[in-house]
């Protein structure tokens, strides 16, 4: 990779789909957004990416999903495998179900941090279409294994934002 691709990502054209119902096995972590100990975050996938083994009935052992969702005082973030059945969910873990819905979606590849910024692609997207985001939805993020996300590594991920 050339120094060129080192410093700047690329971001696929957003594009509408329609995912279909999915089921997700994994542990969440809930911050705070004012004073919330953020550490929380890297020591909860620490603990998925050890416990991950654990998880039955897996449909993609390449990929690790993490659905999030916010209010105005605090986020709430999984690391999570998606699963045919939630059945033997192991103990401190979550299993839940995302409805079928559809989403203004974008997939980078670049250096971590991302430029471009798949959140704000997203919602440039939005807002040229006059496309409201759907209230109360889960954003779904998805990653490689054979990948670190740390500051200035290569990634590649998708991010879909759920739309009305």
């Amino acid at each position: 990779m050339s120094e060129q691709d080192q410093k700047a990502g690329q971001a696929s054209d957003v594009q509408i789909v329609q995912l279909e119902e999915m089921k997700f096995v994994g542990f969440p972590v809930v911050v705070s957004f004012k004073d919330g100990d953020f550490s929380k975050i890297g020591k909860m996938k620490q603990l998925f990416m050890e416990r991950k083994g654990e998880i039955k009935h897996a449909v993609d052992q390449e990929s690790y999903w993490s659905p999030w969702y916010s209010c105005e005082l605090m986020f709430t973030y999984f690391y999570c495998l998606r699963v045919s059945e939630l059945a033997d969910i192991p103990e401190g873990m979550n299993g839940f179900t995302i409805p079928g819905t559809k989403y203004a979606a974008v997939s980078y590849e670049g250096p971590h941090p991302m430029g471009p910024d798949p959140y704000e692609l997203l919602a440039q997207y939005r807002q040229a279409n006059q496309i409201k985001q759907k209230d109360n939805g889960m954003v779904i993020e998805k990653y490689r294994f054979d990948q670190e996300c740390l500051p200035n590594e290569y990634i590649a991920l998708e991010v879909y934002g759920p739309i009305n």
